[in-house]
């Protein structure tokens, strides 16, 4: 009887290792077959879409909204900017420094909440592997940055650390710029209003 009892106890164990293996796999598989819900998430402009200029002497900045995917149920998204920088004629000058861009929330009494800041910032040649055409003023620190190669340049920001219930806001660049024919540096500081959307997709 042990004979035939111990080869029977182990025929029924793989037997079931198989099975568990096989819903395992089976689990597994059917998992991966599922599509990824992904959440397209814009803070377009109020005023200006997803794009607005602002003309500052001889220059224009043009600033894009913000935007950025997450895994739906994820807590925290990174969220990218950009401000494109470029002179009116061939022959201006310009040096324009940026101290801040901030993400201010507000509230739905209309009072500063919340404040992030971008912990990364590049331009197109950091885009491509390149050495920054930017001039980063503190080495190793985001900001300030410094824009003065006359240049066409877009320069791209991210905030990695964006909740998903941040409904409204306010993108606020604060800078300063030495133009030609001025004595003096002018100081500036515009406040943008922006409100989130966001659409479901399957990947």
């Amino acid at each position: 009887m042990k004979k035939i009892w111990i080869p029977a106890v182990m025929v029924l164990g793989i037997a079931t290792a198989v099975a568990a293996g096989m819903i395992s796999f089976s689990s597994k598989a059917k998992a991966a077959a599922m599509p990824v819900v992904l959440e397209d998430i814009q803070y377009p402009f109020e005023k200006g879409g997803g794009l607005v200029h602002v003309a500052v002497e001889d220059l224009f900045m043009g600033v894009g909204m913000l935007v950025g995917e997450r895994r739906k149920g994820e807590a925290q998204t990174p969220m990218t900017g950009s401000v494109n920088f470029e002179l009116m004629s061939k022959k201006a000058k310009a040096r324009l420094q940026v101290d801040r861009i901030r993400l201010i929330e507000r509230t739905p009494a209309g009072e500063d909440g919340r404040v992030f800041e971008p912990a990364q910032v590049r331009d197109d040649a950091m885009e491509k592997g390149l050495e920054p055409e930017l001039q980063f003023l503190k080495g190793k620190g985001t900001f300030p940055f410094v824009w003065e190669n006359g240049e066409t340049d877009c320069v791209f920001f991210t905030f990695k650390d964006v909740p998903p219930d941040l409904a409204e806001a306010d993108l606020v660049i604060t800078y300063n710029g030495m133009f030609p024919g001025k004595k003096h540096r002018a100081y500036y500081e515009d406040r943008l209003s922006v409100k989130r959307k966001s659409y479901l997709r399957n990947r």
